[in-house]
């Protein structure tokens, strides 16, 4: 009997050694990960294509907040970088060569059938730096293509992961394009509520403040449209019927929030203006919008 107790106790001896250790292996490997991202990332001229090589090989093997962080650390270098990228994308013969080939979504299959060397070799360096062509009045320009990091949103934290969805949206179909909306206005709601959805589950995230400015654009777009898509027409100023429609019938159904709330009195007041612009609808939603 004694010997089996002290077989027993030798075994959990063991296991609690071995899981102590295996912890303290793992931290060890962890520290030397982020102190390596740190270093990296205090390079001059770092490429977005060197953040990503590191993160690919040391993602998998860190914590959930780690891999948040670099993959932030990530984010924050293609941020850094975009500048460059559109100076040099300002280059007329390159808008001109664009020009001449441009498609809405560029896949490296399709650029393989482009025909100008040095066009081809910038365009896919654009897409293995994370980045998507946009064009507006004729002008082309790299932005953040957030699909990007598709790849990562397993290993990040749950704020991160919803963030990055929320920026994939926005990167595969932009609200707004040439001062006109080239989204319903029903998706404009329902993104704005999602938004709004973020900032409430994780009000603790470090994401939390560019939502919220993501938001305020989104209540900008519902109380006023575009300057080309404008909520209430130019001459009789009256609330286009599609948008009414859509506002009613998301009133209805929306989730209990600020952004509901700000939706349902905005109805009340624009029926009590015949649903036109009057000084009484233009001061409600200046003052709404302050509010954001």
């Amino acid at each position: 009997m004694k010997q089996r107790v002290i077989i027993v106790i030798s075994l959990m001896l063991m296991i609690i050694f071995g899981f102590v250790t295996g912890n303290h292996i793992k931290s060890v490997r962890q520290k030397k990960v982020m102190a390596g991202f740190a270093a990296l990332t205090a390079k001059k001229d770092l490429t977005v294509s060197e953040v990503v090589k590191y993160l690919d090989k040391h993602i998998i093997g860190v914590s959930g907040e780690n891999a948040s962080n670099l993959v932030l650390g990530l984010e924050r270098v293609q941020q850094t970088n975009l500048a460059k990228w559109q100076e040099h994308y300002a280059d007329s013969a390159l808008q001109e060569k664009i020009r001449g080939c441009y498609q809405s979504e560029w896949t490296r299959e399709k650029l393989d059938s482009i025909v100008d060397e040095d066009l081809r070799g910038i365009l896919q360096e654009t897409i293995n730096n994370g980045y998507k062509i946009e064009t507006a009045e004729g002008f082309y320009f790299p932005v953040i293509d957030y699909t990007f990091y598709q790849k990562y949103q397993s290993a990040v934290g749950p704020d991160l992961a919803a963030y990055l969805e929320l920026m994939a949206v926005e990167s595969e179909r932009t609200p707004a394009k040439d001062a006109a909306l080239v989204i319903g206005w029903d998706e404009i709601l329902k993104r704005a509520e999602g938004q709004e959805r973020f900032i409430k589950e994780y009000e603790s995230s470090s994401q939390v403040q560019t939502v919220r400015q993501l938001l305020r654009r989104y209540v900008t777009f519902a109380l006023y449209g575009c300057d080309n898509t404008p909520l209430f027409s130019y001459q009789a100023k009256q609330m286009r019927p599609e948008a009414r429609r859509v506002y009613e019938e998301y009133v209805l159904n929306a989730e209990k929030g600020d952004f509901s709330a700000l939706i349902k009195e905005y109805l009340n007041v624009l029926a009590a203006n015949d649903y036109r612009l009057t000084a009484e609808v233009d001061a409600y939603r200046k003052n709404a919008l302050s509010g954001w």
